[in-house]
């Protein structure tokens, strides 16, 4: 299972590891393993994504939880 979210700068997917841990990738390239995706998008929404381009804009679009993001594939 994964979360996506398409922003006008980035596309940003929550993916879940083997392990159980859940990586953030950033228009397809790994950042940042949270320990929940609802940590991996707070990440996102408080512009600590591991992605200088996204953490340093002054307004963005992302949503403050998982609410805002699709979420693919089943648990």
């Amino acid at each position: 299972m994964e979360y996506r979210l398409q922003t006008d700068v980035s596309e940003f997917v929550i993916r879940q590891e083997p392990l159980g841990l859940w990586d953030l990738w950033i228009d397809g390239m790994p950042t940042l393993t949270f320990p929940t995706p609802e940590d991996a998008a707070r990440a996102v929404y408080e512009q600590d994504s591991g992605y200088i381009v996204w953490d340093q804009l002054e307004e963005h679009s992302a949503p403050q939880d998982l609410s805002g993001w699709e979420r693919v594939g089943q648990e």
